[in-house]
C-alpha cells in the first residue's frame, strides 16, 4: 500500500516538473521568424487543445446545467472571448476590442496593445505580434471585411443580460489569468 502511494506522488512530482516546464517556455517570447513573437500557450504543441484540458472544475463547481457553456479555458476562446478580454482588461488593464465582420454575422473579442512600435494581439492564446497568426481564430468568426473598435458599455449590457453564468465565466477567466499570468504579461 504505501508502495502505491510513493509511486503516486513521485508521479505527481513529475507532472508538476512538467507543468513547471511548460510554464517556463510560455513565459517567453519566440519568434516565428519573419511572422513575429508570441508567447503563452501559443508555444505549446497544441494550443487549443491545451485550453480544452484547463477545465471550470478545477476552480470551482460546475453548475448543474446544459446551458452552462464554461467547461473548460477553449469555451473562452470560441464563444467566451468576450469574458476573457473583459478579464484581461480587468485584472491586468489591457485595453478590450472587438474585431467584427461588417455584416454583423460574428465577433472576436480581444485585447490589444501598441509597444515599441508593435501591436502585440492578447486573447486566451497568449500574446501574439503576429496578426495573421491571431486571425486563426478571430478569422472564424470574421470573414469578411472587418472593423476593429473598443468594446462599450452597451456590448457588457448585452452580454450580462444574454448569459445567465457571466459573473461564473468571469471569475473563471479571472482565475485562469492570475494562474497563468505569465503567458498574458507583457
Amino acid at each position: 500500500n504505501s508502495i502505491y502511494k510513493l509511486i503516486f506522488r513521485m508521479v505527481q512530482l513529475l507532472q508538476d516538473d512538467r507543468e513547471k516546464s511548460k510554464m517556463k517556455e510560455r513565459s517567453e517570447f519566440y519568434s516565428m521568424g519573419c511572422y513575429g513573437w508570441h508567447k503563452g500557450f501559443y508555444n505549446d504543441d497544441d494550443c487549443e487543445n491545451t485550453l480544452l484540458h484547463i477545465r471550470y472544475s478545477d476552480y470551482g463547481e460546475v453548475p448543474d446545467d446544459d446551458m452552462f457553456a464554461y467547461d473548460s479555458v477553449y469555451s473562452l476562446l470560441r464563444g467566451g472571448c468576450h469574458v476573457f478580454a473583459l478579464s484581461l482588461q480587468k485584472v491586468l488593464g489591457y485595453n478590450a476590442y472587438i474585431i467584427q465582420g461588417n455584416n454583423k454575422v460574428g465577433f472576436h473579442a480581444f485585447c490589444q496593445i501598441y509597444k515599441k512600435g508593435k501591436w502585440y494581439y492578447i486573447d486566451a492564446r497568449g500574446i501574439t505580434t503576429s496578426f495573421d497568426e491571431f486571425m486563426k481564430v478571430a478569422g472564424s468568426f470574421v470573414s469578411d471585411e472587418f472593423t476593429i473598435r473598443p468594446i462599450d458599455s452597451s456590448d457588457i449590457e448585452e452580454w450580462k443580460e444574454d448569459d445567465n453564468y457571466y459573473e461564473e465565466a468571469c471569475a473563471f477567466a479571472e482565475a485562469v489569468i492570475e494562474k497563468y499570468k505569465e503567458c498574458y504579461t507583457l
